[in-house]
Order: C-alpha cells, then structure tokens, then sequence
C-alpha cells in the first residue's frame, strides 16, 4: 500500500540538535546568517532552519525529492507542499545540483552536511574533494556540523568505501588547529538504530559520527600577533 507524504518530510522529523545551533546562530549574528544545507532531500532541515530566521541554500540532487513522484512505495510529494515551506519560501534557495561537482564560490556562516557524505550519488567524488569543498564553503568565524557514516568494519573497503565511509579519528586530520577550532567530535563505536526510508526500505543500524567546528578568524590572529611584535619592540 503507497502512502502519501504530503505534510511533514518522508525522512521525518530534523535532528533535534540542528535547533540548538540555530539559537546559537541567532544569538550571535542577530537573525541575519547564511545556511548551507548539502544533500537535504526534500526539506528536511532548510524549512526548520528557514522557520528559525536563517536564509537558506540548499543542495539536493534528486529531482523526485523536490518536485515530488515515486520512490518505492512511497509517493514523495512537492517540496511546496510540506508544511511550513510556503511561508519561508522566500528565505530558501533550492539547488537542483550535486554540491561536490560544483564549482565553490559562496561563503556561508554555517554549512551544516546531515548523512551526505556516504550517499551512493557522492560515491566517485573523492572523500578529500567533498571535505574541501564543505571546509571552503565556511566564512571565518562561521561554523560547520557534519554528521557522517563511518566503516563498521574499518578494513572492508569493499562494502565500506573510503570515499564514502570514514574510519576512527580520520574526520579529526582534516581540521588543522591554525584555522579550525573544534567544539565537539564524537565518533560511535556501537551501532545506532536508523528507521527506514526511501531506498533503504528496512530498518537498519549504523556507525556515525558528528562534528561540529568553527572557522578561526585569521584575520584577527594576525592582527593580535603584530600587535604583539609591535610592543616587544618598543
């Protein structure tokens, strides 16, 4: 029996926790900050994000995800249609495009990458080009949460790409000190518990990790160095 999603997102509810960055986000540019969402299927954290105050851009390659159809036995309908989306319409920005074949040009204050790193459509992408792209995408003092999909069983390269899944403490190289300040970085070793959804219809467990960083603002580092030289010498 198909059912039909005409309400809420297919995937259902946004991370609790992308709320408490949007306070955080709030509170510090005053309700006047970018949102980069990659590989947001039909919504699912733009609309909430939107509904906060953020002006969003977001990324989602599959066309059924936003102008509605079938997967499976599911009937995705319109992102027009989910609730709340005609109201912030005019704060969100829809891409049909894969973000990691695109050229990088915009910064945003936050860039925020929910499961997209292992999608099957990102699996030639280099995992080093998708990070480049997401870290480049970031304005200094700006800040980005990744949650991502990590190897259950980390010398499988068979069935667990390193282009798509990372392995213990990879995520962690990535962010070098001088520009990175890391907040938090947790990486399970036990198996969360995942309902299923559109292409992976059964429910299913996973090994995951999350990030969340900011970019340092080297611009003021340098200031405050010279500014340090420039005594000493006096």
């Amino acid at each position: 029996m198909k059912r039909k999603i005409d309400v809420g997102s297919v995937f259902g509810n946004a991370q609790r926790t992308s709320y408490e960055y949007m306070k955080l986000l709030n509170k510090e540019y005053n309700g006047e900050f970018k949102v980069l969402v990659v590989d947001d299927k039909d919504g699912l954290h733009s609309i909430p994000f939107a509904n906060h105050g953020a002006n969003v851009v977001m990324y989602e390659p599959n066309e059924v995800y936003i102008k509605g159809g079938v997967i499976a036995d599911d009937i995705i309908s319109p992102i027009i249609n989910r609730k709340y989306y005609k109201e912030y319409k005019n704060n969100i920005e829809i891409r049909n495009k894969n973000f990691y074949e695109e050229r990088v040009e915009d910064k945003y204050n936050f860039v925020y990458c929910y499961r997209s790193l292992h999608e099957k459509h990102n699996k030639n992408v280099p995992m080093n080009r998708k990070m480049r792209k997401l870290l480049s995408s970031v304005k200094e003092n700006g800040y980005i949460y990744i949650f991502y999909h990590m190897a259950k069983n980390e010398k499988d390269i068979s069935n667990f790409s390193v282009n798509q899944y990372f392995r213990s403490g990879e995520m962690k190289r990535y962010f070098d000190p001088r520009f990175w300040e890391v907040i938090t970085l947790i990486e399970h070793n036990d198996l969360t518990y995942h309902e299923g959804h559109p292409y992976h219809k059964k429910n299913h467990t996973h090994r995951v990790g999350h990030v969340f960083a900011r970019k340092i603002n080297r611009r003021l580092v340098h200031k405050y160095y010279y500014e340090i030289i420039g005594l000493s010498s006096n």
